[in-house]
């Protein structure tokens, strides 16, 4: 799921570290494991530039807000690792003015509002397009051109991620969705989950179950499981992802068709732990500044992640928007409440104290 911003700046530091010892060709797996070593033990013997320091800085000021901060009850705490981290971020765009990662993380902590933050992005877009297409016509050795095929191109698909999922919010979906078309365009395989947020953007759109089948079948190779996953039983495959449900069951339910959505949420029931839960509070988790958190596949924390990004379709329908139709047709379904009531079950039977005569 999404980019780990720890081991893309292992990525970034290793290549360099080729660059500055002349080491080719750059598949030379002892000097790799070597200089991987010396990043695991301390990443910033690595780092010898004011480019290197840069993205190091967004590596450790996107542990913070992404994936500390959310998780601090404490507001004041809260407030002061948060405060930490845009320091990070002011020094790393201080340090290398084309650290568009930076730029666009400060952004999104600055913004008054998420509108304001959809026209920031809007606005430099195509000076992130530009930079990363200069760095790969420019580049004019192996290091460089190993740079280009891959590392440079991702700040400018963590660019239409962001504008794609922060688009989808402010209910502008056919942005969200042309965004997403344009990411999918340039990288097939989907490193930036962008597939994922175009889905909710159809389903906002009114689209049919028919659309969304075509929409994948368009882009069948981002919605292939990881390699790994790929060489087990043929079934792995065909496992839907969250956000293709919550799509589907949003489709369903618009068409009036509520057999199909219960079936739909059987299937979410069935495919995730703990999915009553998720289903019955709707909570909404924070949207990652560097880019969509990593979750584990198949996972709670998955249903919960894609339960939160289809917020703008819960609330479809008659009601407030904390109690929309939509949203309320799924706590309260017969299927939820029986499985809320198992859980609960299950969990007073393993509290209740043993009666065998035991100690």
């Amino acid at each position: 799921m999404a980019f780990d911003p720890i081991q893309e700046d292992c990525h970034r530091l290793v290549l360099e570290a080729m660059r500055r010892e002349r080491v080719y060709p750059l598949d030379n797996t002892v000097f790799i494991e070597k200089a991987m070593e010396t990043f695991q033990s301390n990443p910033s013997s690595l780092v010898f530039t004011d480019r290197d320091r840069s993205f190091h800085l967004v590596a450790l000021a996107t542990e913070i807000v992404d994936y500390r901060v959310p998780l601090i009850g404490d507001e004041a705490q809260a407030e002061e690792e948060t405060a930490r981290a845009e320091h990070e971020l002011e020094e790393a765009c201080g340090l290398d003015p084309a650290n568009w990662d930076a730029k666009r993380m400060l952004a999104a902590l600055e913004a008054e509002s998420n509108t304001a933050y959809v026209e920031y992005l809007l606005a430099h877009r195509d000076e992130v397009r530009q930079d990363f297409e200069r760095a790969c016509n420019e580049a004019s050795d192996p290091y460089s051109r190993e740079y280009a095929g891959d590392l440079a191109r991702r700040p400018y698909l963590r660019w239409l991620a962001a504008l794609a999922a922060r688009a989808l919010i402010a209910g502008r979906y056919r942005l969200a969705l042309q965004t997403a078309e344009e990411s999918l365009a340039l990288a097939a395989d989907d490193p930036a989950d962008v597939r994922l947020t175009a889905l909710l953007a159809l389903a906002k759109l009114e689209c049919t179950r028919d659309d969304l089948k075509r929409f994948r079948g368009k882009h069948a190779t981002s919605f292939l499981p990881p390699v790994q996953l790929r060489r087990r039983h043929h079934l792995a495959e065909k496992a839907p992802d969250a956000w293709s449900l919550m799509a589907e069951l949003s489709v369903a339910y618009h068409e009036f068709d509520l057999a199909g959505a219960t079936r739909v949420l059987r299937t979410i029931l069935r495919s995730y732990p703990r999915a009553a839960n998720a289903l019955y509070f709707q909570a909404e988790f924070p949207d990652g500044v560097y880019s969509r958190v990593n979750v584990t596949p198949g996972s709670e924390d998955e249903l919960i992640l894609a339960i939160s990004e289809a917020t703008p379709l819960l609330q479809e329908g008659m009601g407030s928007p904390t109690n929309a139709s939509f949203a309320s047709w799924v706590a309260t379904h017969e299927l939820v409440r029986e499985a809320l009531e198992q859980q609960t079950s299950r969990a007073e039977t393993a509290m209740r104290p043993r009666m065998d005569g035991e100690n």
